[in-house]
């Protein structure tokens, strides 16, 4: 197998998950592409977080979160509120509909995690997991 294969490989793989998360996270109101499934499962699995935790936990700058963050509030399903330990910051909590709508973008991944791994084994996972760690720490410590 050439290593051009994998790279392909993994391409392939990532589009195929993007294209199933695209139509239900449409269907809920959620923009593809812009985080706010993860924000969603990281602040109803967390608790409140502040827009610097959120950004390193999605893997973005928090440039990028903060525009996100500011729609996600103007929907009424986020809110910032003071943090208590720090006057400079705010925590970002969940709203009502917030806490609702994260509940559906769990089971979303989670169908998607049953689909996506039917028929491995859980010694198939592990490797996976591995390799795939192992290719993501080649990529992030070869960054310029």
């Amino acid at each position: 197998m050439k290593d051009e294969e994998i790279r392909i490989a993994i391409w392939k793989q990532e589009a195929a998950r993007k294209n199933f998360f695209r139509p239900y996270f449409m269907e809920l109101g959620l923009t593809p592409g812009q985080g706010q499934p993860r924000i969603l499962k990281i602040l109803l699995e967390k608790g409140p977080q502040t827009q610097k935790e959120l950004a390193d936990l999605c893997g973005r700058d928090t440039a990028t979160i903060s525009r996100t963050l500011d729609r996600m509030e103007a929907s009424g399903l986020l809110e910032r509120m003071d943090h208590p330990a720090c006057r400079r910051s705010y925590l970002i909590h969940l709203t009502a509909d917030g806490k609702k709508l994260a509940e559906m973008v769990e089971e979303i991944f989670r169908t998607c995690d049953e689909i996506m791994l039917q028929g491995l084994s859980q010694e198939e996972k592990e490797n996976l997991c591995r390799i795939l760690e192992k290719i993501t720490g080649n990529l992030e410590a070869g960054q310029k």
